[in-house]
C-alpha cells in the first residue's frame, strides 16, 4: 500500500545560517520541496542545501510551531511524544495567530 505523507517530514540538513532544513509535502498538491524553518516559525522554500529560494505565499505559525513541538516531543518521548508535541505546537500557533 502506498501512503503519501503530507506536511513536514524529517530534518534533512542544515542551512548555511544554521537553521534546520526539512522535506515538506504540500497537503493539496502532494508536491515535495525543501523548506528552511526559522526560530520564529516562518518557513521558506529552499534548495536541498538550505539556501532560501522563495517564501511561501503565507507563512503559517501553526505549522512552524507544530513542527518544533513535534521534534521536541519526539526527542522527549519518541513517536507518541512527537504527536503530542505537534498538537500542542499547533494549538499554540493557533492562539498566537488570533492575536
Amino acid at each position: 500500500m502506498n501512503v503519501i505523507q503530507t506536511g513536514y517530514g524529517p530534518q534533512v540538513g542544515t542551512s548555511p545560517e544554521g537553521f534546520p532544513v526539512y522535506l515538506y509535502a504540500d497537503p493539496q498538491s502532494k508536491i515535495t520541496a525543501y523548506v528552511v524553518v526559522l526560530p520564529d516559525g516562518r518557513a521558506f522554500y529552499s534548495d536541498m542545501h538550505g539556501r532560501i529560494v522563495a517564501p511561501p505565499a503565507d507563512a503559517n505559525k501553526q505549522v512552524g510551531l507544530a513542527l518544533v513541538g513535534g521534534i521536541a516531543g519526539f526527542l522527549a518521548g519518541g513517536p507518541a511524544g512527537a504527536i503530542v508535541g505537534a498538537l500542542v505546537g499547533a494549538i499554540a500557533g493557533n492562539q498566537l495567530s488570533k492575536r
